[in-house]
């Protein structure tokens, strides 16, 4: 859901810049920014507290302020509920990596941490396609109204679902070995959505076709996310360099890169979390989703440069 509401806005810009008539990539950014902030501290709090919790009350939050979205009667009070979103997507975000890892086999991690991947770049996929459909035939709202269902649903299954948690606290501390995992994490997700950005403002045809086009991107991430356990981050690397060279149609070179930064993000996230404790394994989580939102903002801020420097 964090995932879906982060690319599902994208294909509503230009409906909500005409609506409201102020600059939409605030809209993005006050989310990605707030929610970049909170990460490390969530994941600190969920280790301490319990993660189950935490996570619960995230919902709980994302849909509130969803609902919020949609009755926004201004620019302002938009932005305002976006980052009331973000609060809950960190809360959920800061738990969601240490959630998968703390419940697995080392010898399954990769797998496991693949499926989650998988899963954000499944709401990525979706975002595009859902978002040209539902700005078309029921206004830009409808983007932030779709949350509402998925929120509920998910407090009722997490409540029955997700054993109550609670880790000793740890005192050892991440260490500069995470750094290359996070760096790499950050790079991927920059490459990932920068041109989900662009694209949706440099396709002159119906919304529908350009969701189609930029959901190829995440849809190759999470088929390689899911079923390419094996290959390493130079594997992934070297597909996505080819792909960038392929002349072939923009969709085929679209999954072809998806599939090469699917490949590295599950790589990169076990890298980091292979390097601390379990007791820590909140912070770890946070600090991967803030590469992960980092390199998000990245994408989004390189495209947005590109679109005022070309338009």
């Amino acid at each position: 859901m964090g995932q879906l509401d982060a690319s599902i806005v994208t294909l509503a810009f230009p409906a909500m810049a005409a609506h409201f008539h102020a600059d939409p990539e605030w809209i993005s950014l006050s989310y990605l920014i707030t929610l970049v902030a909170l990460l490390v501290p969530m994941g600190r709090i969920a280790d301490r507290v319990g993660r189950k919790i935490v996570y619960i009350y995230g919902f709980a939050l994302f849909t509130g302020a969803s609902v919020a979205c949609v009755y926004a009667p201004g620019f302002d009070a938009l932005i305002a509920a976006r980052i009331a979103q973000a609060v809950g997507a960190a809360m959920l975000q800061a738990n969601s990596v240490a959630l998968v890892t703390t419940a697995v086999a080392p010898e399954e991690r990769r797998k496991a941490l693949g499926v989650q991947a998988a899963a954000q770049a499944a709401g990525l996929a979706a975002g595009p396609l859902l978002g040209g459909y539902l700005t078309e035939n029921h206004g830009w709202q409808a983007v932030f109204a779709i949350n509402v269902p998925i929120g509920i649903i998910a407090m009722i299954a997490g409540h029955y679902l997700l054993p109550r948690t609670k880790t000793a606290r740890d005192k050892g501390k991440p260490t500069w070995k995470v750094l290359p995992g996070l760096l790499g994490v950050l790079l991927t997700y920059a490459v990932l959505f920068a041109p989900m950005t662009l694209l949706p403002f440099t396709m002159e045809q119906p919304l529908a076709h350009i969701g189609l086009t930029v959901a190829a991107l995440p849809l190759g991430f999470a088929i390689a996310a899911t079923l390419l356990s094996r290959p390493g981050i130079r594997t992934g690397a070297l597909i996505t360099a080819v792909a960038l060279l392929m002349p072939v149609p923009q969709v085929v070179q679209l999954v072809v890169v998806g599939i090469g930064l699917g490949i590295i993000a599950p790589a990169c996230t076990k890298r980091v979390m292979g390097a601390l404790p379990e007791g820590s394994a909140g912070v770890g989580s946070g600090l991967v989703n803030v590469a992960r939102g980092l390199g998000t903002a990245l994408g989004v801020a390189v495209a947005t440069l590109l679109i005022h420097t070309f338009q």
